[in-house]
């Protein structure tokens, strides 16, 4: 794989503590080790930065030299840490990439590099206790206390008070609530997480704890596809079913992340769909997968309503990246794989010149109304207004009457009763639509009215 544009040179143990500087990745040689840095900013310290960070007025010079002491604390602790494992360079994604003075041509060319700065990265560090780059990640205030214990049998235990939680000293830590990490996280072949408690390993093999207890995941499972130092190359012996589980699990948990520049929903997701759509052999079109297309088409917002993005590039309505806010799927207790029955009408355009648009049947309403019913709405006859006719989920705003809206049909159950639809209507063009909600509603309650139509 080729190096990152630019590496950090933190020396070598006899060089001068003090002193760094910026190497271009042309100019080093294959094969070069380098560490690289998950870390998160921070509010605070997001205000302050804007000196530490590279620019196109400091980039030249920082090429020569420049000053650890300049450097915050987190980065500092980043160095220290790189030069205890002996390893040359350090990426630090700040300092790495040209973030301001530029109009922004540095950063839009080195987001596409993402998918391999991280996976070609001997290691990386997770700075997991860091709440910013101010406060470190080395000293730990968490003091643990242990011993060694022999029984009467002469067995030796290792007793310690500080008990291995994973999931909620890395998962649920503040780092990972962000929308980057998740990628940079999946697509490291190793990461150490420096917790408030204790050091964790992450590997190909399971999660190695500084305690000495080694955990470990069922082969095919969620947490076994991201440990993959090869990611994703275990999906190729999944099986389709555990592969689109695994999609759908993956999309859910970014769309509950944090993204301080909300625009970059599409960015920060790029590698990890790029690959995943190479591995399995199709085409993915903003996180939409073909193999999977009806079923990546059938999200609803989770727990409150969406905001639309105001992205600089168009995505499509039919896109969950256009939002902002968490999305959920059809799940495998409600549509388990295997059991649908889809219309294979529904299919990317791929006769113009674009990639943001859908080709399907459009149908409206017929003999049915809708009702506020929490957070979604549920549809009833007109004829027998008792009768539960399915439900519907807008994305960003409210409908008022269901017979004035329009439809896709997506796909059903095999023998069901209903529809899985997507909720539309006409934009200024003819044939076009845009996408305003998902649903469920009983068959007999939708005609169809038009074929071959847009859905941007």
């Amino acid at each position: 794989m080729p190096l990152p544009t630019r590496l950090l040179y933190v020396g070598a143990v006899d060089d001068p503590p003090d002193l760094l500087r910026l190497d271009l990745g042309s100019q080093l040689q294959a094969g070069t080790k380098y560490i690289a840095l998950s870390h998160r900013w921070g509010d605070d310290f997001d205000k302050e930065e804007k000196t530490i960070r590279t620019s196109q007025e400091n980039v030249d010079a920082r090429l020569k030299k420049f000053s650890l002491s300049d450097l915050p604390k987190t980065f500092q602790d980043a160095v220290e840490a790189t030069r205890q494992l002996r390893i040359p360079y350090l990426w630090i994604d700040s300092l790495c990439i040209v973030q301001h003075g530029d109009e922004g041509k540095d950063w839009r060319r080195e987001f596409k590099r993402m998918e391999t700065v991280f996976s070609a990265a001997y290691c990386t560090i997770a700075a997991t206790s860091a709440k910013n780059g101010n406060t470190g990640f080395l000293k730990r205030a968490w003091n643990t206390e242990s011993l060694y214990v022999e029984s009467a049998a002469g067995q030796k235990f290792y007793v310690s008070t500080d008990i291995d939680d994973f999931d909620i000293d890395v998962g649920k830590a503040e780092l990972n609530r962000r929308a980057w990490v998740l990628q940079e996280s999946v697509l490291a072949r190793r990461t150490i997480h420096f917790t408030a408690k204790q050091i964790y390993f992450e590997c190909g093999q399971g999660v190695y704890c500084e305690n000495l207890v080694k955990l470990e995941c069922q082969p095919f499972r969620n947490k076994d596809f991201t440990l993959d130092p090869n990611f994703p190359s275990r999906l190729v012996f999944s099986g389709p079913g555990d592969t689109e589980e695994f999609i759908r699990l993956l999309i859910q948990d970014y769309s509950e992340r944090e993204l301080t520049i909300k625009t970059d929903k599409c960015a920060a997701m790029s590698g990890l769909h790029t690959r995943i759509a190479r591995t399995i052999h199709c085409e993915g079109r903003y996180g939409t997968l073909e193999k999977y297309l009806h079923r990546n088409l059938l999200w609803h917002a989770s727990d409150r309503k969406l905001q639309k993005i105001e992205h600089e590039s168009y995505v499509p309505s039919w896109s969950w990246m256009a939002y902002h806010g968490g999305i959920r799927f059809q799940d495998k207790t409600k549509l388990p794989f295997g059991s649908g029955c889809w219309v294979t009408s529904l299919r990317f355009d791929k006769e113009r010149d674009c990639d943001h648009a859908l080709i399907a049947d459009v149908g409206v309403f017929q003999d049915c109304q809708m009702r506020l019913d929490g957070s979604r709405y549920a549809v009833f006859s007109l004829s027998e207004p008792e009768t539960n006719r399915g439900w519907i989920c807008y994305d960003v705003e409210d409908g008022k009457n269901l017979l004035e809206e329009h439809c896709i049909v997506v796909g059903s159950m095999v023998n069901g009763e209903n529809y899985y639809i997507l909720l539309v209507r006409p934009t200024t063009e003819a044939g076009e639509y845009k996408r305003v909600g998902m649903g469920e509603v009983a068959k007999n309650c939708l005609v169809r009215i038009q074929a071959n139509v847009r859905v941007v």
